[in-house]
């Protein structure tokens, strides 16, 4: 995703950002997902999941998990974690001997059985007691924030609305409901965020559409891009938070057919901003080998342009790139 947008750099880029001068920081953020962010913008995305405590703890009690016991492993994590990383196994030992064997128990997932523990995790991360360290051998390890790179307390309006700028900066024109469904906010919580911005915005139509956007961006420069093709990896940014999913793409295509409501799950091929077709990628040996599976025909200036992109996807992670065109199986990431 970064290696598509910034020009040059690679993933030794970003792991040297993260593990070694830690200007970004790996952490559980929006909607509970893994992201990146700027170190010193932490505090302030983590405030803003605050937001969504009072509506998750309510989830989470009707669906049988009660919050005593929770927040009983949200603050051994506290306690276990320090300042230098330890690896998930060892976390994992460390709960089980503080609370007991409900933190290393599985329930099912919306992708499969999970443990209980990651869940309090995302909450931990929220109140700035961890986050990600320094991978060791494949194994993934948690260090406290505060030691990694910083803390500060922010508060989860003022958060929120920082968060709100951002997101109409990225996705607007948009809704209350696109952003409560980016941010995993209650409805309630995102109008109150829309309402605390509302000198900053301006009231759009888009095709009939009732919609908002910051008045700053109204004279943002623009062009039709009709013919422009991307090669986005699979949970995008952009694929995850356009709307609405009609104009991304086409209800009555392949993908919207595999995948309903959403084609993160999936590397796409964009034309002009909408799913045109899937990719695939598979390292072999030095060579990065990408194939494209174009669901509409194309120009060759839109086959150069993806060759181009290709090339530059093989370089992002340090490797040659070897295109091809053809079929590629519709099978979710997850």
């Amino acid at each position: 995703m970064l290696g598509v947008r910034v020009r040059d750099i690679t993933r030794r880029d970003v792991r040297e950002a993260l593990w070694e001068k830690r200007t970004l920081v790996k952490t559980v953020g929006l909607r509970g997902t893994l992201h990146l962010f700027p170190a010193a913008e932490v505090p302030v995305w983590m405030a803003a999941n605050r937001l969504r405590f009072p509506a998750e703890e309510k989830r989470l009690v009707k669906a049988g998990i009660e919050a005593e016991v929770l927040n009983s492993v949200i603050e051994a994590i506290s306690d276990i974690v320090g300042a230098e990383p330890i690896t998930r196994p060892e976390l994992e030992a460390r709960l089980e001997e503080r609370v007991g064997g409900w933190a290393t128990s599985a329930n099912q997932g919306w992708a499969g059985n999970y443990k209980n523990w990651p869940m309090a995790l995302g909450w931990a991360a929220s109140l700035g007691r961890v986050c990600y360290g320094p991978g060791q051998g494949g194994r993934s390890t948690f260090v406290r924030l505060a030691d990694w790179s910083g803390w500060r307390d922010v508060d989860p309006d003022e958060a929120g609305v920082f968060v709100l700028r951002r997101f109409l900066h990225a996705y607007g024109p948009s809704t209350i409901a696109e952003l409560s469904r980016w941010f995993a906010l209650d409805p309630a919580i995102s109008r109150r965020l829309f309402g605390e911005l509302a000198g900053e915005l301006a009231e759009v139509e888009v095709e009939g559409s009732r919609r908002w956007v910051l008045r700053r961006d109204l004279d943002a420069d623009s062009e039709p891009a009709g013919d422009c093709v991307h090669l986005l990896p699979h949970f995008d940014v952009f694929v995850v938070g356009s709307h609405p999913r009609e104009q991304l793409m086409d209800p009555a295509s392949s993908v919207a057919h595999a995948s309903p409501g959403t084609a993160a799950t999936f590397a796409v091929l964009l034309v002009g901003g909408r799913v045109g077709g899937v990719w695939e990628r598979k390292p072999v040996g030095r060579r990065l080998r990408i194939r494209v599976d174009a669901h509409m025909p194309l120009s060759r200036r839109q086959r150069d342009s993806i060759a181009e992109q290709a090339e530059r996807i093989a370089q992002v992670v340090e490797l040659k790139g070897e295109l091809e065109f053809g079929e590629v199986s519709l099978r979710r990431h997850l």
